[in-house]
């Protein structure tokens, strides 16, 4: 086993493409059918894909070693202690999977579902660091 686990998330550039094809579109329909007056239309949503492609979107996840859960590893991260954490809840009910990092001193947090792996990886590393994982399905 490695000392270290670490997972990172690439940024998604999905509705970036979606815009730019949005912006083809318009395009397409202002010169095809002559809708001058989209014209504006068209400069609005090119502006507004060009800023979206030129903010900067950080790359997400968690990096676990011996010691230390940090999360938001590549942004602010932020360690917990592992000695400070009772267990994992998970919840995989929904249309989303909400995961819980429940302290030992009763504290509950919730942790932002976009810094972490899937479920069954989740489980495996932590378990292998002695923390347990209870799923609630």
């Amino acid at each position: 086993m490695s000392d270290v686990y670490e997972y990172r998330r690439a940024p998604n550039r999905g509705p970036v493409w979606l815009a730019l094809i949005g912006v083809i579109l318009l395009l397409v329909a202002v010169i095809q059918f002559g809708a001058t007056q989209l014209t504006w239309l068209v400069w609005v949503a090119a502006a507004v894909t060009i800023a979206w492609m030129i903010l900067p979107q950080p790359v997400s996840g968690i990096r676990i070693d011996r010691d230390h859960l940090v999360l938001a590893a590549w942004r602010k991260p932020r360690p917990i202690a592992l000695d400070d954490i009772a267990h994992l809840r998970v919840d995989d009910s929904g249309l989303e999977t909400h995961t819980t990092i429940v302290y030992r001193d009763g504290k509950e947090e919730v942790i932002f579902a976009g810094d972490l792996p899937d479920v069954d990886t989740l489980i495996m590393v932590l378990a292998d660091r002695g923390i347990p994982v209870r799923e609630i399905a």
